[in-house]
């Protein structure tokens, strides 16, 4: 019988080596599924859409401890902290505008899936992608584009060495792909630095210009892009997330305060035919893309940090001395339909 152990003991070690191995090519299969199919939370025809008005609204994802959590809801504009309708639709990130909605998904389990998906006016489902990782950034413009922006690794902007995939497509038609792949000037000088990200789009009505946030080591930049000759120039220094305004003439972003740990970041507006900047300091920072409510008010959402999945939409008045104040309760990702 004792000779017998060391035969026992092989077959134990053969045993489990061959359940290693099994189930390391099963999740490498499953790797290789999850990043090639499509996120299996895209609703083909969510009806709610349809309801959503054109005007005076402001859309966003509903954060209530309820049946509804995580779906599209929305709200008169005249009435913010009144009943909300929801659409049934679920999303991580939302926007929407001009009747396109861009819906950033996370279906998770054990083989977590990340999606974006784009709706018409009608509720149609109008295209569907996979995301690399955790979406971070949505907008649609005017003229029927989406800018998408999702994590590939990392999980926030507070950390070193995240890096991100933005691209703007029409759902069905011209897909520019990859905006790291454009050729990026700060000054004199193309950036093709290896760490080089782009994040956190916004577009103008002509059909052609965005902006959005370039990064290299730890320094970030606001840039203006030309989709039709696939490049972006600098046009300022420490600047994330950048949202144009209703008339085009300004642009507001996050500015972070310099050597802030945690990083804090504050309100910024640039005034594009001045060229000047105004800062408007926030006591508890806040880490967002800003949506405008109109030509001197902006929108962002702020995590509840006592209630970790909930957050509210608060707004902003650019005065001197203003401070936020509550626009709608458990909601977060807003839009405003003008």
């Amino acid at each position: 019988m004792k000779r017998k152990q060391p035969i026992v003991l092989a077959v134990l070690v053969l045993t489990a080596v061959l359940a290693a191995v099994v189930l390391a090519v099963n999740s490498f299969v499953g790797f290789a599924q999850r990043n090639q199919e499509p996120a299996a939370a895209a609703q083909e025809n969510p009806a709610g859409i349809a309801q959503i008005p054109l005007l005076d609204a402001v859309v966003f994802r509903d954060t209530r401890a309820t049946a509804d959590y995580g779906k599209v809801a929305w709200v008169p504009l005249d009435g913010p902290r009144g009943q909300r309708t929801t659409t049934g639709l679920s999303c991580d990130r939302v926007y929407r505008t001009g009747g396109m909605l861009s819906c950033l998904s996370v279906t998770r389990g054990m083989n977590t899936s990340y999606g974006s998906a784009a709706y018409g006016v009608g509720g149609q489902r109008l295209a569907v992608d996979a995301l690399p990782g955790e979406p971070s950034r949505t907008r649609v413009s005017p003229t029927g584009m989406v800018g998408v922006t999702a994590f590939i690794t990392g999980e926030s902007y507070e950390q070193v060495g995240f890096s991100t995939r933005t691209t703007i497509a029409t759902p069905g038609g011209k897909d520019y792909g990859n905006l790291q792949d454009f050729t990026i000037k700060i000054g004199d000088q193309v950036l093709t630095a290896e760490d080089r990200n782009v994040w956190g789009v916004t577009f103008d009505k002509d059909g052609n210009t965005f902006y959005a946030t370039a990064a290299s080591g730890k320094q970030t930049w606001l840039m203006r892009g030309s989709l039709a000759g696939r490049t972006m120039v600098a046009v300022g220094e420490n600047a994330e997330c950048p949202s144009i305004s209703p008339n085009g003439k300004q642009v507001a972003y996050k500015k972070r305060r310099d050597d802030s740990k945690p990083a804090h970041w504050d309100i910024a507006v640039l005034d594009l035919a001045k060229g000047t900047e105004q800062i408007y300091p926030l006591e508890s920072g806040f880490d967002d893309q800003l949506e405008w409510l109109d030509s001197s008010t902006l929108l962002f959402g702020q995590p509840r940090t006592d209630n970790p999945g909930d957050a509210d939409v608060f707004s902003m008045k650019l005065e001197a001395g203003a401070s936020p104040q509550l626009f709608i309760e458990h909601a977060w990702s807003p839009s405003v339909q003008r």
